[in-house]
């Protein structure tokens, strides 16, 4: 994409783009709100290829596609406090992308090219990382990558954290999504994941600050090697150098702190919150001066200026696609209106059921957002909701995205009582799941198993079983049928009432 070039009718790219790992991060302005934002695209240029142009080159995986998907699903959930605010999302010439509100200001990497921090300016850093952490573990949440080129400095002091690409969630149903080496960066990641631990506690991300800090006070990384495979085998069988024995004369109690920030046993690290309040002590105070020399940016300010971490200004809430969110009416507190949510699920229904994804279901998907956390994520017109939601973004293609959905729902709504409206919803999820991994995975290896538990179950509620999910596995069951599994398909179903 071209500088001045205007996608969705509503950004302009304004700067050239940056290309790293799996993403094209371009910077644009939001012509509907004037707000800088980024812009990243997932792509996957060849191997002879330079991605400098930012163009959208090979095809991508099924697995690159859910890794995007759940990057862009972490900042819908934690954005904000530290994390940059999801705009919006969609797809741009067959390439989804999503919107997040800008960062003005270096990554920690760039900044200590230029600088060497005190303490007081270290742990103004670390603190800030560590709540941010302590927030997304409290999500249940993994970053899974955390180091310098991650952590962005603004302008405003504020720290902020990014890049939730391979972050993990904690969900029993979550796949990895990674492929080949271990996910992480060299010289950061934790002993556990190099060593293929799937299922990485909080832990790990603590040993990535650790390693940060060590960068940030000794001026070296941990370990310095002659190759990647020793790198990571001293990660992995290396005690940790104590860094007072590198820099002499720190304060009581920091090296103990790092030292076991760096513990090769997940269970000696500290939480993020005790970290964060290990280091306190060394925080700067109201009034104190600025650092000298001075420091671009100057991560002491939020502490030095008896203010608490600045927040950034809220970003307009996500979008997809043209259509502007509707004006409902809200009751106290901010939340829509029931009366008004149920009016427009009913107006959405009734353009899914003639397989159009128009105003209304989107109008539905971004309140969705909003009445979710205070009524509750089983509250039946949140399910309701949140079915509908997914078979919209199942009609429009995005097989990841409805997928995940689909797979939240089921595990939310697991264990509900046979014969109730959210034992349907959840055969209608599971049945939801097995539809999408079809189209992702171009094939039926997996998503016919699946398929055939859920009839399974509807069976079992012979003879009356809701007829909204029997049409739904004879439409899916034709698909399957045509991916050889006809006569399994013709038996699971014999028996079923017709329409």
């Amino acid at each position: 994409m071209d500088r001045g070039q205007v996608f969705a009718e509503r950004f302009k790219i304004t700067h050239a783009p940056k290309s790293g790992g799996m993403g094209t991060v371009y910077r644009a302005e939001d012509l509907k709100t004037g707000q800088i934002v980024a812009v990243k695209f997932l792509v996957r240029p060849p191997r002879d290829s330079t991605p400098a142009r930012g163009d959208h080159f090979g095809r991508l995986t099924p697995n690159e596609l859910k890794r995007f998907e759940r990057e862009r699903d972490m900042h819908e959930q934690l954005g904000g406090h530290g994390i940059p605010r999801l705009i919006a999302y969609d797809f741009y010439s067959g390439r989804p992308y999503l919107v997040t509100e800008f960062i003005d200001g270096k990554n920690l990497r760039d900044f200590l090219e230029a600088h060497r921090p005190t303490l007081a300016a270290t742990a103004s850093i670390v603190v800030q990382l560590l709540q941010i952490l302590e927030r997304v573990h409290a999500k249940g949440v993994v970053h899974r990558d955390i180091k310098p080129q991650n952590i962005i400095l603004a302008e405003s002091g504020e720290v902020f954290l990014v890049d939730f690409g391979i972050a993990l969630p904690d969900d029993p149903d979550a796949t990895r999504h990674t492929e080949g080496r271990t996910p992480g960066s060299l010289g950061y990641k934790a002993p556990e994941i190099i060593l293929g631990e799937r299922n990485p506690t909080p832990a790990a991300d603590i040993y990535g600050v650790g390693c940060t800090v060590f960068r940030l006070i000794a001026g070296d990384r941990v370990f310095n090697g002659a190759s990647e495979h020793i790198i990571e085998q001293q990660h992995c069988d290396t005690p940790a150098p104590r860094i007072d024995h590198r820099i002499p004369g720190l304060p009581p109690g920091l090296a103990d702190l790092v030292a076991r920030m760096l513990a090769k046993n997940p269970r000696s690290r500290p939480s993020a919150g005790g970290a964060a309040a290990a280091l306190a002590p060394l925080l700067p105070r109201p009034d104190d001066p600025a650092p000298d020399p001075a420091l671009d940016p100057d991560p002491t300010i939020p502490f030095r200026m008896n203010t608490d971490t600045p927040a950034t200004a809220p970003a307009a809430p996500p979008i997809r696609g043209r259509n502007r969110r509707p004006i409902v009416r809200r009751q106290v507190g901010g939340i829509p209106n029931r009366s008004a949510f149920q009016a427009l699920l009913a107006e959405a229904e009734q353009e899914l059921a003639h397989s159009e994804t128009g105003p209304q279901a989107e109008r539905l998907d971004a309140m969705l957002k909003e009445v979710r956390g205070p009524w509750g994520v089983c509250d039946p017109d949140v399910v309701r909701a949140r079915l509908l939601c997914a078979d919209r973004l199942r009609y429009k293609g995005d097989w990841p995205g409805a997928g995940g959905r689909y797979r939240l729902l089921a595990r939310d709504l697991d264990g509900a009582e046979a014969g109730t409206t959210e034992h349907e919803r959840w055969l209608e999820a599971r049945i939801g799941v097995a539809e999408c991994m079809v189209p992702e995975e171009d094939s039926t290896d997996r998503a016919f198993p699946l398929w055939e538990a859920a009839v399974r179950h509807l069976r079992a509620l012979l003879p009356s079983p809701p007829q909204r999910v029997v049409r739904r596995a004879r439409e899916s069951g034709d698909e399957f049928a045509e991916w050889g599994h006809r006569t399994a398909v013709e038996a699971l179903l014999g028996g079923l009432p017709q329409d």
